[in-house]
C-alpha cells in the first residue's frame, strides 16, 4: 500500500462564503400602515366635512388673478396630499377652497402707509366620504371623530415640519409654468400656520329620511341610507316621509313612487290614453289611473258609467256606455230627435233595440215627444205626414197629386213608386200640389204641353 493517500486532504473548513452578518436595521416592532384598515360594511357610508384654514405668511398680496388661481389649486392638492385618509377607511376625499383673501399690517409712521406684512389666508374643506363600521351607520359620529383625530393630526405634522409648504412649491414647480414658478418662489420665505374647525357630519339627522331614486330610475323614493354621495353632503334633498317625497319629486306618477300602495279613489274615469272611447272602474284599473286623476277625483273621476260618458264622451255616449259595461236601455228616454242627415226623427233609445231607435240622443240634441213634433219643429221643409211615415220606417206613398220639378222643369206626381213612371218622389213642403198634370203644366206655360210630363218610361227624378 502506498504511504501517503493520492486524494487530497480535507479542507479544514466549508469553502462557501461566511454567514452574512446580523441585519443592518432591526425589524419594526409595528406594522408600518398607520394603522390597520376597519371591515368596512357594505353600501354603508357617511360624509364628513373637516374644515379649516392655512394661513401663509410673508406673501406678496400683488398676485394677480392667474396667480392666484394656480396657488389655490395647488394649497388643495396638497391638503388633499397631507390630509386625506390613507388607511382604506374612505371612499373619497376632495378639498374645497371655499376662500381666499389677503390680511396686511401697515406702518403708519410719518404718515407713510407703507407695506410692512401680508398673509394669505386660505379657507377649506375636506370633504371625505367615509365607510362605517355598522350597515345603518349609526357608528357615524364615532368613525368621523377617529378620522378627524388622523386628519388634523397629519395637517399638524406637515405644517410643523414644512412639508405643507414643500408640497406646494413642488406642485407649482412641476407644471413647468412661468407664472407657476414665479408663485413658488414667493413662497420660498413663506411660512404657514393652521387653524381647524370642528368635525361636521351634514347626513347623520337623516339617516332614516326619504330621497328620490334618480339614478336606479325607479321612480321611487327610498329610505335605506344609500343615497348618493351628493345628497348626503349638501341636504336638501330629504324628505320626512314617503308622502312628502313623491310628491315633490314625483308628483306625476305617485302610484309607482309608493310601489302601488298609495289611496286610490272610487269612480270612473275616461280611457284617454286609450283607442276606445269608454271609461274604467279606479278600483279595477289603479295600475292605469293617471297621478294627475288619482290627486284631484272630484275634477275627473264619475260616480258612474253613465255620468262619466256624459261628461267625457258626449258625442258617443251610447257606444261610451256600451263599451264600458254600462246599459244603453236604461240612459233612453224613448223621444225624438233629428237626424238631419237622414233627414228624418229618430228615437231615443239603443240602435240594438231597432225600430226608429236611433242611439242615445246628444247633450245638443232637442227632445221632442213624438215624430210628428220633431218633423214640424227640425224638419219643416218636408210634408209632415211623410217625414213622420218615414221616421216610423213606413213607407210614404204621397198624395199623388202634381208638382213642379224645376231642375227638369217638368210636372211630376208626388209619390215614390217607381211602377209610375210619373212619380217624381215625395214632394217638399214648399212644393205647390196641383190636382192634375194639366194644372200643372198651366203653371210652367212656357212649356210645351207634350212636354211638360214625364215621357220616359222608369224615370224617377227624386229619392
Amino acid at each position: 500500500p502506498t504511504n501517503n493517500p493520492t486524494t487530497v486532504p480535507p479542507t479544514l473548513s466549508p469553502t462557501t462564503p461566511n454567514p452574512t452578518a446580523p441585519p443592518t436595521e432591526p425589524p419594526t416592532d409595528s406594522p408600518v400602515t398607520a394603522r390597520p384598515t376597519r371591515s368596512p360594511v357594505s353600501g354603508a357610508s357617511t360624509p364628513v366635512v373637516a374644515g379649516g384654514t392655512l394661513t401663509f405668511g410673508n406673501v406678496n398680496p400683488d398676485l394677480s388673478d392667474e396667480e392666484q388661481a394656480i396657488f389655490k389649486e395647488n394649497v388643495s392638492n396638497a391638503v388633499e396630499e397631507q390630509g386625506c385618509p390613507t388607511d382604506g377607511s374612505a371612499v373619497s376625499c376632495n378639498c374645497v377652497v371655499t376662500n381666499m383673501t389677503f390680511s396686511s399690517r401697515r406702518n403708519r409712521i410719518r404718515k407713510l402707509r407703507t407695506l410692512q406684512a401680508s398673509s394669505l389666508v386660505i379657507e377649506y374643506e375636506l370633504i371625505i366620504e367615509l365607510i362605517c363600521g355598522t350597515s345603518d351607520c349609526s357608528d357615524a359620529q364615532q368613525v368621523a371623530n377617529q378620522v378627524y383625530e388622523q386628519v388634523t393630526g397629519d395637517l399638524k405634522a406637515a405644517i410643523d415640519d414644512g412639508s405643507m409648504i414643500s408640497s406646494v412649491q413642488e406642485s407649482l414647480l412641476s407644471l413647468s409654468s412661468e407664472l407657476a414658478a414665479n408663485v413658488a418662489t414667493i413662497l420660498q420665505q413663506a411660512t404657514v400656520t393652521g387653524d381647524f374647525s370642528p368635525v361636521v357630519i351634514p347626513i347623520l339627522a337623516l339617516l332614516s329620511e326619504w330621497y328620490p331614486d334618480w339614478s336606479g330610475g325607479s321612480h321611487k323614493c327610498l329610505n335605506d341610507g344609500a343615497a348618493p354621495f351628493y345628497m348626503k353632503l349638501y341636504g336638501g334633498y330629504f324628505e320626512p316621509s314617503l308622502d312628502a317625497c313623491c310628491e315633490r319629486y314625483f308628483n306625476y306618477d305617485i302610484f309607482t313612487c309608493k310601489g302601488g300602495t298609495g289611496t286610490v279613489p272610487s269612480g270612473f274615469y275616461p280611457n284617454w290614453g286609450g283607442t276606445q272611447t269608454k271609461c274604467f272602474n279606479s278600483t279595477e284599473t289603479a295600475d292605469t289611473l293617471p297621478d294627475y286623476m288619482r290627486r284631484s277625483p272630484g275634477e275627473w273621476l264619475s260616480d258612474d258609467v253613465e255620468s262619466c260618458c256624459e261628461r267625457h264622451y258626449n258625442w258617443a255616449r251610447s257606444d261610451c256606455i256600451s263599451l264600458s259595461g254600462g246599459s244603453v236601455s236604461e240612459q233612453a228616454t224613448n223621444k225624438w230627435y233629428v237626424n238631419h242627415q237622414e233627414e228624418i226623427c229618430e228615437q231615443d233609445c239603443a240602435k240594438e233595440n231597432g225600430g226608429s231607435c236611433g242611439g242615445l240622443a246628444k247633450p245638443w240634441d232637442t227632445l221632442h215627444d213624438s215624430a210628428s213634433a220633431c218633423c214640424e219643429a227640425k224638419l219643416p221643409w218636408l210634408v209632415s205626414s211623410n217625414c213622420e211615415s218615414q221616421s216610423n220606417l213606413v213607407t210614404a206613398v204621397g198624395t199623388s197629386q202634381w208638382y213642379v220639378d224645376w231642375e227638369i222643369e217638368k210636372c211630376v206626381k208626388d209619390c215614390d213608386n217607381s211602377s209610375d213612371d210619373n212619380c217624381g218622389g215625395l214632394a217638399k213642403n214648399w212644393d205647390d200640389l196641383y190636382v192634375s198634370s194639366s194644372a200643372c203644366c198651366e203653371r210652367i206655360w212656357y212649356v210645351d204641353g207634350d212636354e211638360c210630363t214625364l215621357d220616359l218610361p222608369g224615370r224617377s227624378l227624386r229619392a
